[in-house]
């Protein structure tokens, strides 16, 4: 069994074995099950089934992904998510530690953070973290957290492993009399390492959301010693201006960046400039939610190896009653200012500390070997993957697991941990 830390005391004595001089002012976690009320799995039921499916159009009725969910697979996943056992979901969530604890930041107060985590009883055990996006969740990691509880055992396994829920996404909470920052939530996710015990270092991983997180922290946080991401945008204008010293198969690539940006981004415009609107309209409907962003598990992964139904019904579940699309679209306001501006977004990130990116060939953004190195002096790890889209984790855990370890490989001699 996975050593758990349902009390301070556990949790304080776990941390002594970690640290010469441990916080003795940090929170305790709390270990808990994931269990929805009856009664909301009840009206879930209800609306969805009274849930109209919109009358036949020349778009919805073309199997053509540039104008959107089809007519037909929606009324598809709708028989398919009737069907759906969303408590042999949950049971699958319950099989892993779940904790939740109490950040207190000066911005947004004090706040739940939910986690889950695979703690090692080796001594020198490597802290982990990672930051999953949208319309991800921390579910997205479980496959990989799968991977690691059969690879190794807790005597064995080289990495505490903290797989937290975002600020305002699933489980965690967050401010509702503040806009919530990248800033702010990176800080939260900060203060949940040294909260764990983990104040003496640690590496972040992130894609979408979680890649700006990750790089955020790298910038701002000491106590983050180095950082893997597998989404990267270019970070100037003029890159995407030349081909030079990028292969073919990398121009290619940044051709369908651009045609992404041009034709598949339209979703970020209304998160960020209409943010209240579109919560409103997904939160009275699961079949609308389903559409937006069922869209997006269809599209976004490696089409060779698509997303089951299930999962795709799983995880838009999971934002159905953790209420989590509404309070999920702070990260886009920023990101939907740049490109109102018509400049291309980037977040604060460390030139200096080891930095390792992961590319996936169907991830719509990319940033070609030879942009990288220029851009980043600090880059000690650079892989292209044959297969895998944008929910890497989830969709080749293995494969993204493998990444993970070999910069690893590299970094950590690096950074003293």
């Amino acid at each position: 069994m996975w050593p758990l830390l349902p009390t301070f005391l556990t949790f304080f004595q776990y941390t002594v074995a970690l640290e010469t001089t441990p916080r003795v002012t940090m929170a305790p976690s709390e270990e808990f099950n994931l269990h929805i009320p009856d009664s909301r799995i009840e009206d879930f039921a209800s609306l969805l089934s009274a849930s109209k499916i919109g009358s036949e159009t020349w778009y919805n009725k073309h199997n053509n992904k540039d104008f959107g969910t089809t007519r037909n697979w929606l009324a598809e996943a709708k028989d398919a998510w009737l069907e759906l056992d969303w408590r042999k979901q949950e049971d699958r969530i319950n099989s892993f530690p779940n904790f939740n604890v109490t950040i207190n930041d000066v911005d947004a107060g004090p706040t739940n953070i939910h986690f889950v985590g695979l703690y090692s009883k080796r001594s020198d055990a490597l802290p982990l973290l990672f930051l999953h996006g949208w319309p991800g969740s921390f579910l997205e990691f479980l496959p990989l957290l799968d991977i690691l509880k059969s690879k190794y055992t807790p005597e064995t396994l080289p990495y505490h492993v903290i797989v937290p829920s975002l600020p305002n996404y699933g489980l965690s909470g967050g401010p509702i009399d503040i806009e919530l920052t990248l800033e702010i939530a990176a800080r939260l996710m900060n203060e949940l390492m040294i909260t764990l015990g983990f104040d003496s270092g640690y590496v972040a991983q992130g894609g979408d959301i979680g890649s700006f997180l990750a790089r955020i922290l790298s910038a701002n946080h000491p106590q983050c010693k180095a950082f893997h991401i597998n989404m990267l945008a270019p970070s100037s204008q003029d890159e995407l201006l030349t081909t030079v010293n990028i292969t073919e198969d990398e121009a290619q690539h940044v051709q369908r960046m651009l045609n992404f940006s041009a034709t598949g981004s339209s979703y970020l415009l209304e998160h960020g400039l209409r943010p209240s609107t579109i919560g409103l309209v997904l939160s009275s409907s699961p079949l609308a939610m389903l559409a937006w962003i069922g869209e997006k598990f269809l599209e976004w992964p490696d089409s060779r190896y698509p997303l089951s139904v299930d999962t795709i019904l799983t995880m838009v579940s999971f934002y159905w009653y953790t209420d989590t699309f509404p309070r999920s679209m702070y990260p886009y306001r920023a990101l939907a200012s740049a490109a109102a501006a018509n400049v291309l977004f980037s977040v604060a990130t460390s030139k200096e500390k080891p930095f390792g990116y992961s590319a996936f060939p169907a991830e719509n953004i990319l940033l070609p070997k030879a942009w990288a190195e220029k851009a980043y002096p600090n880059l000690v790890f650079y892989k292209r993957n044959d297969k895998g889209g944008h929910f890497a984790a989830l969709e080749q855990p293995r494969i993204f697991l493998q990444n993970i370890e070999e910069f690893l490989a590299v970094a950590r001699p690096l950074i003293g941990l």
